[in-house]
Order: structure tokens, then C-alpha cells, then sequence
């Protein structure tokens, strides 16, 4: 009788590690290494400084294959792919639009413009300003 109890608790310390190890994976490896969607809020700065909201982006950004999708969920459903990418993880990463015409890059989780006049916003803030809240 000893030996059964004994198997049980062996079972049940496996069964411990196996979720500790599927915790690890889902909230620290899985995020960085799988294929994620990140969102781009920009707006324009009118005369009177007030901020327009614009097109949305969202782009798929896959770390391990070094491939970037976008679409503008709405208006320009159809997904397409940035060429030549260089991604470190979903946060930093640049890309080149298959045209030629020019290239985007987010670097700390915000996409950077030398536009002075557009202005990337979090995606609450943008939300308010299409919906005319604000």
C-alpha cells in the first residue's frame, strides 16, 4: 500500500512541473518567439493642434521567420508583406514596402516617422478621437 501512495505523489509532482513549465512557456517564451499582431494608431496634427485620427495598421510580425504582414482592418483588409525585415521580436523590428516606396520600423513598440506632423497614440486615446469622444 506504501508504494501506491508513493506513485501518486510522484504523479503529482510531475504533473506540477509539466504545468510550471507550460506557465513558463505560454507567459515567457511563447509571446516572443510566435507570430503576433501589434497595432499602429497614427493621427495628424491639424493648424490648430488638435490630432485627426487616420488609418489603423496592424501588423503580424513573426520573430523567428523574420516576416512582417499589415492591413488596415476595415479599409484595406487585404494582407500584404513587407520585404528585406530585419525583426528582433514584435516590438522592434523594420520592414520595406514591396513597392519601393519607402519603409516602416517601430523600435520600443512605436512605429517611427520623420512626418512632425503625424503622431503615433495609444490605442485608447485613438479609439476616443474616432469616436469623437475627446
Amino acid at each position: 500500500m506504501a508504494n501506491k501512495g508513493s506513485t501518486k505523489q510522484t504523479v503529482e509532482n510531475v504533473g506540477a512541473i509539466f504545468i510550471g513549465i507550460l506557465i513558463f512557456f505560454y507567459f515567457i517564451i511563447w509571446p516572443e518567439v510566435l507570430p503576433s499582431h501589434i497595432g499602429s494608431y497614427p493621427t495628424q496634427k491639424q493648424l490648430d493642434q488638435s490630432l485627426m485620427p487616420l488609418n489603423r495598421t496592424v501588423y503580424k510580425v513573426n520573430p523567428l521567420l523574420h516576416t512582417i504582414i499589415y492591413w488596415m482592418p476595415g479599409i484595406y483588409e487585404t494582407p500584404h508583406k513587407l520585404v528585406n525585415c530585419v525583426v528582433r521580436d514584435k516590438k522592434n523590428w523594420v520592414g520595406h514596402y514591396l513597392d519601393g516606396s519607402g519603409s516602416v520600423e517601430m523600435h520600443k513598440g512605436k512605429i517611427t516617422t520623420e512626418d512632425p506632423n503625424e503622431v503615433y497614440i495609444g490605442k485608447y486615446h485613438w479609439w476616443l478621437l474616432h469616436f469623437k469622444v475627446i
